[in-house]
């Protein structure tokens, strides 16, 4: 096996169309650290070290293309690029992932502290969830429950959530179907508020409740975000 051509890019990458016709890019200072061996016989260990670090910048230009999109946490990444080379010739790819997440929680393209405060932010804006959901959804996406709790506690507080319970029992108030007090707890709990929430926004809801039905306010509901808690 030898390398017939290679082709340099502008990006740091080099292009090596090999003898049976397969091409890799790779990092053009790993092909230059070899001598560049072209129309030389490569050793097992030269074509293996081309073939892993052909694979590392495939898996790295996936990452970036996946945190170009969104804030991705660590775990998320691994599984969908573990997902994606599952099948690859490349026996090493778990290692090689690693390799690259280092790489990019380096130069700061990824931090699972970042994608935490944007990722409650973005709940505590556009959902009526309680904090504990909040905590499990981000436990799915791999963030320790020290970090979550550390991020909830800097961006919210009892009174916001307070406030998201009582949105939430009135949304349900506006699907017109009467409910039990118990009933609209389970529905709380399931949102993932704790209890102490759940009892006194039940016991503002009912205030609230009683001037809607009474015609004594009309007020507009309120949206939150963090900067209104």
């Amino acid at each position: 096996m030898s390398v017939e051509a290679a082709h340099f890019s502008y990006d740091g990458t080099v292009t090596l169309k090999l003898s049976d016709k397969r091409e890799l890019k790779l990092a053009a200072e790993i092909w230059t650290g070899l001598g560049q061996p072209k129309d030389k016989a490569l050793t097992d260990e030269q074509l293996e070290l081309l073939e892993q670090e052909a694979c590392y910048t495939t898996i790295r230009n996936k990452m970036l293309s996946f945190l170009a999109v969104r804030e991705h946490s660590a775990f998320e990444l691994r599984r969908k690029l573990q997902q994606r080379f599952y099948k690859s010739v490349t026996s090493d790819v778990p290692p090689l992932i690693e390799r690259c997440l280092l790489e990019m929680q380096k130069r700061d393209f990824q931090s699972d502290e970042r994608f935490t405060n944007r990722f409650v932010e973005s709940k505590l804006a556009n959902n009526p969830h309680g904090p504990f959901r909040i905590l499990q959804d981000l436990q799915i996406r791999g963030i320790s429950r020290e970090l979550s709790q550390t991020i909830l506690s800097k961006l919210a507080s009892h009174e916001l959530w307070l406030k998201k319970a009582v949105l939430c029992l009135e949304q349900l108030h506006k699907n017109g179907k009467k409910q039990t007090p118990a009933a609209l707890s389970k529905k709380l709990y399931q949102r993932g508020f704790s209890w102490e929430t759940i009892e006194q926004a039940l016991a503002e809801y009912a205030t609230i409740n009683n001037q809607l039905e009474s015609g004594e306010s009309s007020a507009e509901p309120e949206t939150f975000t963090t900067e209104n808690p």
